[in-house]
């Protein structure tokens, strides 16, 4: 079936009037933070991983049929009788787009995309006391089948080192073999 589209708004006029687009919110976000971590996110390729999260998120919150077109939301120009009912609308009895992606964590995606070394996973992940605790997180990301995203020179040595998402990391941890109930064992 097709239909005549419209514009609903702009990100500024439908969600947050501080605010360009939800790539500049991620970039106010960031912009917080430590200069040689916004820096890591850049070189990494995460800030762009973390925008296209951010965006997917929002069309997720949204209903089939209406879109994020850049900046601008786009969507049915004579929606079908019911086609929102399960969305949250505003007093004019229209789709309130800001109250659809309110819910969305942003704060939770940077932290997915965040890029980690094998001394962060070792340190804050396993809580390593491993004489060499950055050996043990690589033999553990190695049998979790975690990959490295982004090989990029240390801060302090320049020496090059593996970078991993943290919550892929975190991820794979939490499914692990051991974790949670006990699933080989029963019980007659």
């Amino acid at each position: 079936m097709s239909y005549t589209t419209t514009s609903y708004g702009t990100w500024t006029n439908k969600v947050s009037q501080n605010s360009t687009s939800p790539d500049a919110d991620v970039l106010d976000y960031i912009n917080s933070g430590d200069a040689d971590w916004r820096e890591l996110l850049e070189q990494s390729g995460a800030l762009d991983e973390i925008q296209q999260a951010y965006r997917a998120a929002i069309e997720g919150a949204l209903p089939d049929g209406v879109s994020l077109c850049g900046e601008e939301f786009i969507g049915p120009a004579h929606p079908d009788e019911g086609e929102f009912d399960d969305y949250p609308t505003n007093e004019c009895d229209k789709l309130d787009i800001a109250a659809c992606v309110e819910d969305i964590d942003l704060a939770e995606i940077i932290e997915w995309h965040d890029p980690v070394t094998l001394e962060d996973i070792a340190r804050d992940e396993l809580k390593s006391t491993a004489k060499e605790p950055a050996k043990a997180a690589s033999r553990a990301v190695s049998r979790l089948g975690v990959k490295a995203f982004y090989f990029g020179p240390n801060p302090d040595s320049g020496r090059p080192q593996s970078y991993f998402r943290a919550g892929e990391v975190r991820d794979a941890l939490a499914a692990r073999p051991g974790k949670g109930n006990r699933t080989e064992r029963t019980t007659a």
